[in-house]
């Protein structure tokens, strides 16, 4: 899925090597981009701070430490200096871009996209605008625009791995998924390395029923990163299509030694239990996810249906009673069906008697 957006630091973290007068300011504010750079948050932001102290309407020095700040939590403060910054250049590319981050990260992501979309008209060459523009618009689901705000990014930066990677889940959710397939087959070419990119190829091969194909991209999206829980769990809904029970219940004990309270792990385990007739392995699993998650709703049908193989058809009955009287949810409208199946009488013999 879509990653993290990046705030963005502008300025030369390098003399640049031009004719013009530096002044005291910016050797301060580009002094506080390189320890910004090297990871020393307390330099830059005094060097920041003194670059400021000098003169006020340093933008540049307004920005970084507004996205130094963001780092550490502080987003409104940060949003003080990006709009200062704007103040003092109206058309400053990456303090709209910053901005747009900044409303993103308070919940506004209207907003984001419109800063975003700002930042990209005031510079087409902002590269980091235009891939976090098209993995928000992904994030909101907008994909028909997430698309083209990714071929908008591929045209400023053709060979970044991350871009097909947005471009690929944009073009699967319109389902076109062969498509998908292509472009997340570069992403990983150019950027072997990533493993949501190989997870995310994976399950594309997946939804094309290329179960050999997407067992191998999992199995290298694991190998890069084995902490990688959502590749893991993937991997088990793969090695179960294929008929490896063994190998699904293994991945997802693997989660559960990651992540114990991992819920989804715990009930794909239940459910495997129940297909293989063992209702009371199936039942300790079941009571462990709701331990976790008292209300999910898949939890609880499946309980019901282990207390019914069991013979605790009253117990049974309450959670189905409980769940039926729901009025959303797969598992609710699973529950009326079953209940009325488990509730309908015998059919009665009719007609006449065989002569």
């Amino acid at each position: 899925m879509a990653e993290a957006a990046m705030f963005s630091l502008t300025g030369s973290p390098k003399p640049n090597g031009d004719n013009e007068p530096r002044t005291t300011s910016r050797e301060a504010s580009d002094r506080g981009a390189r320890k910004h750079l090297e990871g020393d948050f307390d330099a830059a932001r005094a060097e920041y701070l003194s670059a400021l102290e000098i003169n006020p309407d340093n933008a540049t020095a307004h920005n970084n430490l507004g996205f130094l700040l963001a780092q550490e939590g502080l987003i409104d403060e940060a949003v003080t200096h990006y709009q200062r910054a704007l103040e003092i250049e109206p058309r400053k590319s990456m303090a709209m871009a910053n901005l747009g981050l900044a409303c993103v990260a308070k919940g506004d992501d209207e907003a984001g996209i419109e800063w975003l979309r700002a930042a990209v008209a005031a510079d087409s060459e902002n590269i980091l605008a235009h891939d976090n523009l098209s993995r928000l618009l992904l994030k909101c689901s907008r994909l028909p625009e997430a698309e083209a705000a990714a071929r908008a990014a591929l045209e400023v930066s053709p060979h970044q791995g991350r871009i097909y990677l947005t471009l690929g889940l944009a073009v699967a959710g319109q389902q076109r998924i062969s498509e998908a397939a292509e472009l997340l087959r570069h992403a990983v070419q150019l950027e072997p390395d990533s493993s949501n990119a190989w997870e995310q190829l994976g399950v594309i091969l997946f939804l094309r029923h290329d179960l050999g194909s997407a067992t191998d991209a999992l199995r290298r999206s694991l190998q890069l990163s084995p902490a990688n829980v959502s590749a893991r769990h993937q991997l088990s809904t793969v090695l179960m299509a294929k008929g490896d029970r063994d190998g699904a219940a293994k991945e997802l004990e693997s989660i559960l030694a990651l992540e114990p309270a991992n819920v989804p792990a715990q009930l794909d385990l239940a459910v495997l239990s129940l297909s293989q007739a063992q209702w009371e392995a199936a039942l300790q699993r079941l009571d462990i996810a709701l331990h976790v998650d008292p209300a999910n709703q898949r939890a609880l049908f499946y309980r019901a249906m282990t207390l019914d193989q069991l013979g605790r058809r009253e117990e049974a009955r309450v959670i189905l009673d409980h769940l039926a009287s729901q009025t959303e949810g797969k598992y609710a409208d699973r529950a009326r069906s079953y209940r009325d199946e488990r509730d309908e009488p015998p059919l009665k013999q009719s007609g006449s008697a065989p002569q």
